[in-house]
């Protein structure tokens, strides 16, 4: 299992569950002429990628003005004692089949940065594309297939970084949720297999989202979404 994964935060992009770089504040000049320091970076006191659900590499070599690439790659090999007959293994998001080796998940996308606009998109094919659609029960409400429409997309979001306190992120599509302990991504992951809470809560959203950096030490983040992991609305409400 193998990834290429920016950890870094580029101006205005926000990739980690807990450190988030925010776009750097201008050098102001007050009335008496004076230069004022530029606003310390949220959660830059202390390296966080060690954390689970982090992902621990620093550095992107492809790195680039506008867009920072990431490729990523989850194949593995399961072997079940239990043997069932057609290979089906149940009660997991993250391991589907026994005995076989599999493509869980391949990725190719990256962060889009200029100026204050900022993009994700990652693509997911492999078993993902059809077990993470599977699980989320919302496209069947409606005449239209939103499983298939969003079936190869894992992060599909733009938005726009406001230079005011220590940063505001606005942005609006498909999310990682990180409601749980564990990422999405296994690369990220201390184990591979997280426990039963962590794999039944969100691992997306699809709505949108607003990331408040107060002070260096503290993230707000509301969000407003079609419901609970969910790519539509299954029911008469939104979750907020």
């Amino acid at each position: 299992m193998t990834a290429l994964r920016i950890t870094r935060e580029l101006p205005g992009v926000t990739r980690t569950p807990t450190a988030a770089r925010v776009e750097p504040q201008a050098m102001a000049m007050n009335a008496i002429g004076t230069v004022k320091p530029e606003k310390a970076q949220p959660f830059a006191f202390a390296d966080f990628t060690w954390l689970n659900g982090n992902p621990r590499t620093k550095d992107v070599p492809l790195d680039t003005k506008f867009f920072t690439p990431e490729i990523r790659a989850d194949i593995d090999y399961v072997y079940d004692f239990a043997h069932p007959k057609d290979d089906t293994i149940g009660g997991s998001s993250e391991i589907f089949r026994s005995n076989e080796v599999h493509v869980t998940q391949l990725g190719v996308g990256g962060d889009f940065h200029y100026d204050n606009v900022r993009a994700r998109l990652m693509t997911q094919f492999g078993l993902y594309s059809e077990t993470t659609p599977r699980n989320d029960a919302s496209p069947a409400r409606g005449q239209w297939n939103l499983a298939g429409a969003y079936r190869y997309l894992s992060e599909a979001y733009g938005g726009y970084h406001f230079n005011v306190l220590h940063g505001v992120n606005l942005d609006a599509g498909i999310f990682m949720s990180y409601v749980g302990l564990f990422s999405y991504y296994q690369f990220d992951n201390w184990t591979y297999q997280p426990s039963y809470v962590s794999s039944n809560t969100p691992w997306f959203f699809n709505g949108e989202r607003v990331q408040i950096f107060p002070t260096e030490h503290l993230k707000i983040e509301p969000w407003f979404v079609n419901g609970w992991q969910s790519y539509g609305r299954f029911n008469n409400r939104h979750g907020i």
